[in-house]
């Protein structure tokens, strides 16, 4: 009969843990969402290029790979 109090106990106490992870990440979350966020940092505004781009950038031109390279790099 023991064995069975030690696997109730071992359940209760697994249970009364997750129940206070959840607690503690609700509380996190709305910590989150009802404090101020403060003042936010722009970024400088520069005329001309913008400050992130995919591309390449517009004054170094492209080198073109060989197609031995190109069909390596595939592979």
């Amino acid at each position: 009969m023991d064995d069975y109090r030690d696997l109730v106990s071992a359940a209760l106490a697994l249970f009364c843990a997750g129940l206070m992870l959840v607690a503690g990440h609700l509380l996190i979350e709305w910590h989150a969402g009802s404090i101020d966020p403060g003042t936010g940092i722009e970024a400088p505004k520069r005329e001309g290029a913008p400050l992130i781009s995919n591309g390449p950038p517009p004054d170094r031109r492209m080198i073109e790979l060989p197609a031995e390279i190109k069909r390596k790099r595939a592979a």
